[in-house]
């Protein structure tokens, strides 16, 4: 089954800038209360390729199609928006509970987030497939 092209992406959009929004304002102030102590660089490090590579393949489609030079489809199947959309949160909530399960670890917060890339790094990769065939498998009407 189809469904519009348009109202996909921007649930995926908005879904990944407020899932991402949220957690980017968790880390911003545990940095600034000193969570991180010395280590505040190397949490910026663990987070910003784990989001943004994501949102940079989001930015580009919605770029693509806002100056006129991507291609016009109408509809996308059901199938890779649901998926994509599953894994994008479920992803984004095993990012936000590396940070925000941290009392509840032996680990520092720093350990505990370069443990994390475990789990988050195959993961990322599944999500990254899934949005791909999201934004690529439309159709023309």
């Amino acid at each position: 089954m189809q469904i519009s092209w348009e109202k996909s992406k921007r649930r995926l959009a908005v879904l990944w800038f407020t899932g991402a929004g949220l957690i980017f304002l968790v880390l911003f102030i545990q940095s600034i209360t000193g969570r991180y102590g010395e280590d505040v660089s190397e949490a910026w490090a663990w987070f910003l390729p784990t989001i943004m590579p994501t949102l940079s393949l989001i930015i580009g489609v919605l770029v693509l199609d806002a100056t006129g030079n991507g291609e016009k489809l109408q509809t996308v199947d059901r199938f890779f928006f649901r998926l994509s959309f599953s894994l994008s949160l479920i992803y984004l909530v095993a990012v936000s509970l590396t940070i925000l399960l941290k009392p509840f670890s032996p680990s520092s917060a720093i350990e505990l987030m370069k443990q994390s890339n475990l789990w988050l790094g195959p993961f990322q990769g599944l999500v990254s497939g899934s949005l791909g065939a999201f934004f690529f498998k439309g159709k023309k009407e």
